[in-house]
Parts: structure tokens; sequence; C-alpha cells
């Protein structure tokens, strides 16, 4: 059946996985498997494996994020093993024969799923049925990618593949579908996503049969929801290797993800020809991506920071080939929004980010004491760091040292005057004034309207002379207003 057998942590050559001390024998995730798996191979006489992306990472010398388990047990049998153990479990996923197990002693959680074969995808995303297996065989067949077909055999410590092939796959780092590609993507369109994902987070390379059957089948994205594709484009901007969007461009799949838009195509496709950079948009906006934060509002303001450059730019001087790009943030943002609200961003998420994008290029080293104040206000004062974060990542991504040099200079005095609001402590909004609506009432306004405008008005002159506000000064300003409305 398997073609070859190998000890994990010694017998790894291409990566010394011994020094991956969370899986050692005294970590808490070492004892609490090894009990479930005496429980279900010398107890209970079933076989038990780890499976998947755990064991590659593993083989890799990574902690994984999560541990997956198959099993020859059927469900049931899997829930009463458990109950031996005193383990809670639920039904996850239970009509794929999935059962969520709970360790609260050492704190963890699996996913145990039977041996199952997968029937037809209709809807190119989910089998219609499944039918449990006997055969580990039979599992590992119906796969992904050859480097998340593994199973580990925790006691007696070792990996079992379909083929010796699968080993040099992973030592290699190299994507590729076990078994026909044109059948795993058409059973599901989402794995095409996932292999760029995939050698993004490992920085491996898609295999050529599997990269053409990508291109081949790239119209079945279409049959993807959106918060799955939103999911995976936002594993790969978090990971160190955004530049395989190039590939999600060039296969094909961007214009079915996106209902017939190509926003990432058209900065790729979109030359600056001007002083300042030295690069088509795209690649521009891949060098501010890998300076921002790995954070979702980040990577996805920086993605998005220039995406209406191709539709903005104007040819300055007629017939000189040279652009200019006055407005694009503004152009970015409204194109960011439908974009947005078609992925299914949170609605916190669409207004930072659509914030972040409209304002990126605004220069706060010189606005008024007001105008800082307000944007302050505007983004949160509390997203300050992040935004200017943006605006640096912004600025090393030139290509002119005077005009770095300049950018530098405006973020350093933007980041003093944040700093000196912070520390006086200065007031931003109408509840921060010295006296409130009582106190305009007390002085002869009681219109609703007239108490607002009156507190705004207040608001306007300290935002502008933050020393005015004490209760003398403002009660003193608030006669002035008074003769201003009568």
């Amino acid at each position: 059946m398997f073609k070859k057998q190998v000890e994990l942590i010694k017998s790894i050559t291409y990566k010394d996985a011994s020094k991956a001390p969370y899986f050692g024998q005294d970590s808490l995730v070492y004892r609490s498997l090894i009990k479930l798996f005496e429980a279900f191979w010398i107890y209970s006489k079933k076989e038990l494996y780890l499976v998947g992306g755990c064991v590659r990472d593993l083989l890799l010398g990574k902690e994984p994020k999560d541990y997956d388990l198959c099993t020859n047990a059927t469900p049931d049998e899997v829930k009463e093993i458990c109950e031996t153990l005193r383990l809670k479990t639920f039904d996850s996923g239970i009509k794929h024969g999935t059962i969520t197990i709970l360790d609260d002693f050492y704190n963890m959680q699996y996913e145990i799923t039977t041996y199952r074969i997968d029937g037809k995808y209709e809807d190119g995303r989910h089998p219609d049925e499944v039918i449990f297996t006997p055969s580990l065989e039979e599992d590992l067949k119906r796969r992904d990618f050859t480097i998340n077909s593994f199973a580990y055999n925790l006691l007696q410590h070792e990996v079992l593949a379909l083929d010796e092939s699968y080993f040099d796959d992973l030592q290699y780092g190299i994507i590729r579908c076990v078994g026909n590609p044109v059948q795993r993507f058409s059973e599901d369109a989402l794995r095409m996503l996932r292999a760029l994902r995939f050698a993004a987070q490992l920085k491996f390379f898609i295999e050529a049969g599997t990269y053409n059957a990508i291109k081949q089948l790239a119209s079945n994205m279409s049959l993807i929801s959106k918060e799955r594709i939103r999911d995976e484009l936002t594993k790969i901007l978090l990971s160190d290797d955004v530049e395989i969007l190039e590939q999600f461009v060039d296969s094909g799949m961007e214009k079915y993800c996106f209902d017939g838009i190509t926003p990432i195509g058209d900065m790729l496709a979109a030359e600056h020809n001007c002083n300042w950079h030295y690069t088509d948009v795209l690649h521009h906006t891949f060098l501010v991506i890998n300076r921002v934060p790995k954070t979702f509002v980040m990577r996805w303001a920086a993605l998005l920071h220039d995406v209406g450059k191709p539709k903005g730019r104007v040819e300055f001087p007629v017939g000189s080939k040279r652009y200019h790009y006055h407005g694009h943030p503004e152009v970015s943002a409204k194109i960011a929004e439908p974009f947005m609200e078609m992925l299914k961003f949170s609605n916190e998420q669409k207004d930072l980010i659509f914030k972040f994008v409209k304002y990126h290029d605004l220069d706060l080293s010189t606005a008024r004491n007001g105008t800082f104040k307000k944007f302050l206000v505007e983004i949160g004062s509390e997203n300050f760091n992040d935004f200017m974060k943006l605006q640096v990542a912004d600025a090393y991504a030139h290509t002119i040292k005077d005009s770095i040099l300049y950018n530098n200079m405006k973020i350093s005095k933007s980041y003093a005057r944040f700093n000196q609001v912070v520390i006086e402590d200065q007031p931003l909004k109408v509840t921060d004034l010295a006296i409130n609506g009582n106190d305009v009432i007390a002085n002869g306004f009681l219109q609703g309207k007239e108490i607002g405008d009156c507190l705004n008005w207040l608001l306007d002159i300290v935002l502008e002379h933050p020393e005015y506000n004490t209760r003398e000064k403002l009660l003193e300003l608030l006669q002035q207003f008074k003769k201003t409305v009568n």
C-alpha cells in the first residue's frame, strides 16, 4: 500500500525536526495525543492517525496551529472511546464523519474524522454524499495536495504516504495535486486558490500540471462564496510571499473571484511612468504590503491604497507618456468600497480601510490644528499609529532619495504633533470641552439645534487653541456666539 515509511524526528534529513521542542514528549500536546492514540490502538483496536497539514508542519519543523486525525472507527465508536477517557465530544461535522473532541485537562481540541470516500461534487465545492470506508489509502486519495496527504502514527513514529514522491514534494517545496489535478479542482474549485495560498505561506512553487489545471478551470471560481475567497486571499496577504498574487492574475482566477472586475490585474498592467516610481502600480503595492504589520486591516489597506491609479492617471504634459495621479486616493477609496462590500468585510473593517485608503496621501504635517485633530477623531486616535505605518511603507516604496527624505520629514512632524496632542491631553470632541449642554442652556440657549451649533462652534475654536478649554474662557466665548445668533 505505502511506498515509504520514515521515522518522524530522526529520519527527516532535509529538515531537522528534532529542533521542535513543542512536540517533545514533555509537551502538553504530546501527552494529550498519546493518551488518545493508546485508547484507539491498544485498548479499542482501532486505527488512528494524525493527518493533513499538522503532519506537514511537523515534518517541516513548524508548530501546527491545529491537529486533525482520522480513524477507521465510526463516529459512534469515536464517541464511545472518548467517553471512556472522559473527553467531551460534539458533532461539528457529523454528516461528513467529523467529531470534535475537547480535552479539558490539557486544554486541547481535535477533530477526528472517519475514513471516507467523497461522492460527486455537483456544486463544485461540497460532496453530495460521503461513504465511510475502512481504508486509510482510500481516505488519503481524496485529499487535495501531496504535502497534505501524510498520515502519522504517533505510537510507532512512522509517517505514511501513498507514494515516495510525496516526501520529495515536501523536501523540494512543490505544490502538486493528489492524483489528477483536473479532477481534484473539479471536485472543489476553492482548492485552486488554496494552492496559491500554500505556495505563499510555505514559499513553495506550484507544479506545472497543477498550475495548468488551475488555468483550465479558473472559471469554476465563480462557484465559490465571496467569504471563502476573502479568507484565502487574506491568508495570502498575511504571508511573506504576497507576490503570488501575480499568479492569481495570470491564472485567470481574478475576474471569476471578483465578478468580472480585475483590480489587481489592472495595477499589474499600469506602469507608473513618473519620476517617483520605478515599477508598475502592483509591484509598488507589494513593497508597501511587505512593510506594514501583518493584520487584516493593514494588509488589505496596503493592497487597495493605490487601486485607483490605473483609472485616475493623467498624461502630463500631453504626449509625454509621463503620468500624474492627482486625486488617486479618493478614486482608490471609491473603488475599494464596493469591492470590500462584495467580499463581505465587516462594517468596522470597511470603515477603517476606506479611511486609510482615502487619506493615505494626506500631508498631516502642515494641516491646521483643527484639521489635524478632526482627522484623529475620524480615524480614531487609537488607529493613528497604524495609519502612519501605512504612510511610512508608502514613502519607502518610492525611488528618489529626495522624495523619501521629504516624506520622512512630513511623517516625523506628524508623529510629533500627535504626541503633543496625547501628552497634553488636548480636547478632540465636544465631550472634551470644559462646559456642556447644561451650561449652554443656563446661559439662555433653549433650542436643541442652537445648543449643538454652539458646542461645535466652541470645539472648532478649541481645536485650534487648546489653551482656551477652560470654563471661564468658554463662557466668555459663549457670549460672543449669542451675539451672532441674535
